[in-house]
């Protein structure tokens, strides 16, 4: 449930690009105050939010640039608002967007307004820019999309959540929906593996296509696999930002303190990477005890409750192009299921794909997937 603010004619909204510890605080602390009375929804890590801003930090910054904009209203926090630019991926593209994201608001039209004006604003004078896609913080390799179907479900790990009146504040600014996406749910995955174990025995006896885990020990090397894999299989997606090396780094080396390697799964034929799958365990089941912060006792509540997650995560599902439709992909996801039923999980979910990837949402609905979740993407001129 939102927090709505009585105003009057006089009433004042100022927005702010973020300076200072206050409004970092109050850029924060805007998710609680908007999200805090949604019971599906799970509230951040605020030291990974800190890290995630920190142009220091995180590696987005050494090739692009972002401003962090909060709004007031009476001089109390309403709303807030990302809003970047990627030269790299403009000029691979040949594109002239600039993007916004970790948008937040209370129900307020002209907040709203007056937020979208400083990005739109921040966006063209800065850089040139006539475009403006969001949501997605930095590019499509993050966190991105506005929640428009399934509300009543709990938010997942590194997937967005939000107020369904957002759509109508977006919309109202000017920004019209380009993209929508999936987030898939699997609750069945005994009986899928059942049915397809005859299938995918007969795939194996035929194929010189081997899996396998990854490899911990060849940690760089197995990175190195599966960024090659993954550029090649999303470079030709809706406004795809390729990783570069300091990013890769970055993904990996928080990842793999949460993954299991042996649900991290490799397809190589022969000596080549064709494909790869990443599934970590639903770690906000685990974080929904803890209100954002880790220390100094969340983190014993994390270890303990991180045992008890139940829910499977797969962030990750690529295949080489030129290996599709060679089974790959089902085979990823049913090793991952197997797997995933050893080590006690019932439910996955496998996010995000684009609603208009016919090819890989029927894959996944032919292995148990239900999607369940719609994401919407905007965009509107500068």
């Amino acid at each position: 449930m939102s927090q709505e603010f009585s105003h009057t004619a006089l009433s004042t909204i100022e927005v702010r690009p973020l300076q200072g510890r206050k409004m970092l605080r109050d850029f924060i602390q805007l998710s609680w105050i908007i999200n805090g009375n949604d019971p599906c929804w799970v509230p951040p890590l605020i030291a990974e939010i800190k890290e995630f801003l920190n142009p220091h930090r995180h590696p987005f910054y050494q090739h692009g640039f972002a401003e962090k904009f909060v709004a007031y209203r009476d001089g109390r926090p309403a709303g807030r608002i990302l809003v970047s630019d990627d030269p790299l991926l403009n000029n691979r593209k040949g594109t002239n967007f600039g993007s916004w994201g970790m948008f937040e608001c209370i129900q307020d039209q002209e907040v709203a307004a007056a937020l979208f004006q400083k990005a739109k604003e921040w966006s063209r004078k800065n850089y040139g820019r006539t475009t403006l896609i969001g949501p997605m913080d930095y590019s499509t390799n993050y966190q991105m999309g506005l929640l428009t179907e399934g509300f009543q479900f709990r938010q997942r790990y590194l997937m967005n959540h939000n107020p369904s009146y957002y759509h109508d504040l977006v919309t109202a600014c000017g920004m019209r929906q380009v993209q929508q996406m999936y987030a898939w749910w699997f609750d069945n995955g005994q009986k899928m593996l059942e049915k397809w174990k005859k299938r995918s025995d007969w795939f194996l006896r035929r194929t010189r296509t081997t899996f396998r885990p990854f490899n911990v020990r060849e940690f760089d090397k197995e990175v190195g696999h599966c960024r090659t894999v993954y550029n090649a299989s999303l470079r030709d997606n809706w406004n795809y930002a390729e990783l570069t090396d300091d990013e890769i780094r970055y993904f990996s080396q928080r990842l793999i303190q949460f993954v299991d390697p042996g649900h991290l799964f490799l397809a190589f034929d022969g000596e080549r990477p064709v494909g790869f799958s990443v599934t970590i365990p639903d770690l906000n089941e685990a974080l929904s005890k803890l209100n954002g912060r880790l220390f100094p006792w969340g983190i014993f509540k994390f270890l303990y409750y991180k045992r008890q997650i139940k829910t499977g995560r797969m962030m990750v599902l690529c295949v080489d192009p030129a290996y599709r439709r060679r089974g790959i992909s089902e085979l990823l996801v049913l090793k991952t299921l197997d797997y995933g039923l050893q080590r006690g999980y019932i439910n996955a979910e496998l996010g995000w794909t684009y609603k208009d990837n016919d090819n890989v949402n029927n894959i996944i609905k032919r292995v148990g997937g239900i999607p369940y979740k719609t994401y919407s993407i905007y965009e509107g001129e500068c």
